[in-house]
């Protein structure tokens, strides 16, 4: 018969609270999606499946990143009758170092004997994807958007002014495209993705394609590419679709890139415009912060006379500009630019609503150009 060392119950207590508040800390971690890969980049609707597939997901990585061994001789050290069992595995004592070595690995990943995990820990794409020339600019955030110029002050024109469409042109002046063609609207579809197929803002993009051809007579075009079947690598697969448009078309003025934001509760994202509740639209301009972008204020310049014929026209529609440090393909042109229509806790008839406001701006806003440079040879 083995014979065994009384240990108090302190150790015991401590240790075992210590190794459940880690599985605590992993489970609740999937739960808020700190687990990015290429294959599963969304989240699914929470539901009891899911929370049984990502448990089975966890525990296969905790026993990856340590061994089960390690982990069934942390439990028989501390619950010797656990060993009874199994008599044909000698129990060893688990040292200090080997328990903080093991317990960053299961927490963080990182892995003392791996200086690369450690850059993993701390900037979490390099775990998914590597970091390249083609892939610097792919990154894109997923939180609340700063917003770096906020929208202006102007009084409501009521009701407001019509737009009247002075260009006459056969070639196409605008062309649009997601990046994220798979993002849509819950409260309509019920997901925030479209997994592998367009969703709900490619149904906003195609509305403000036919809104201004149909009262403006101004072509415009419209890529229906899907570019997010693998979400990490969709900028650099709709940075081919912009070069294809800019190459094509050089009467383009304006390439626009439309997308919905995330994180923002439904009261952030609505408006009421002439009676009718319509989603918010937010700017985004690249910098040069990342990669090679020498034009960046030429488009910032160009958003910010957007952004002020929004304020003009619709008062409350902009959420003004917010300026990030990815290039989002606007090095292309200086009439680039990256248009968010409302959030996830939108319809997607308010989007809609949203996006045929914005499609009467931005023909307002040609105008203007083909005057200024009419005045400016």
């Amino acid at each position: 018969m083995r014979l065994y060392r009384s240990v108090g119950i302190g150790p015991l207590v401590r240790n075992l609270s210590l190794f459940f508040v880690a599985i605590a800390f992993l489970f609740f971690a999937v739960i808020g999606g700190q687990f990015p890969s290429p294959e599963e980049p969304y989240v699914s609707a929470l539901s009891s499946q899911f929370y049984y597939d990502k448990g089975k997901t966890v525990a296969g990585d905790i026993a990856a990143r340590v061994g089960s061994q390690t982990l069934k001789n942390i439990l028989k050290m501390e619950m010797p009758v656990l060993s009874i069992a199994d008599s044909t595995v000698q129990v060893k004592p688990v040292s200090g170092f080997n328990l903080i070595k093991n317990g960053l690995n299961l927490l963080v990943g990182i892995k003392l004997e791996d200086p690369l995990t450690y850059l993993k820990a701390e900037i979490p794409m390099m775990a998914v994807m590597p970091i390249t020339p083609a892939t610097a600019d792919s990154f894109d955030e997923s939180s609340l958007d700063e917003i770096s110029e906020p929208p202006g002050t102007t009084t409501p024109t009521t009701p407001p002014a019509e737009v009247t469409n002075k260009i006459i042109s056969k070639e196409p002046l605008i062309a649009l495209y997601n990046t994220h063609s798979s993002e849509t609207y819950e409260l309509t579809d019920g997901v925030t993705h479209q997994k592998g197929k367009a969703g709900g803002v490619a149904i906003v993009t195609q509305e403000i394609q036919k809104f201004i051809e149909k009262n403006y007579q101004i072509p415009v075009l419209f890529s229906p590419a899907i570019h997010d079947v693998a979400f990490n690598s969709s900028y650099v697969e709709s940075h081919k679709t912009a070069v294809a448009l800019v190459k094509d078309n050089p009467s383009l003025k304006m390439i626009l890139d439309v997308h919905r934001d995330g994180a923002m509760s439904r009261e952030q994202s609505l408006v009421e415009i002439n009676g009718e509740q319509v989603a918010k639209v937010l700017i985004v301009v690249g910098t040069d912060a990342r990669a090679e972008h020498p034009k960046w204020r030429e488009n910032l310049d160009f958003a910010k006379k957007l952004a002020a014929k929004l304020d003009a026209m619709y008062p409350g529609l902009s959420r003004g500009i917010s300026i990030k440090q990815g290039r989002y393909n606007q090095e292309l042109s200086t009439g680039a630019l990256l248009v968010e229509v409302g959030s996830d806790k939108n319809t997607t008839a308010e989007a809609v609503a949203a996006g045929k406001l914005f499609a009467a701006v931005v023909v307002a806003l040609l105008n203007d150009m083909q005057a200024a440079a009419a005045a400016n040879p």
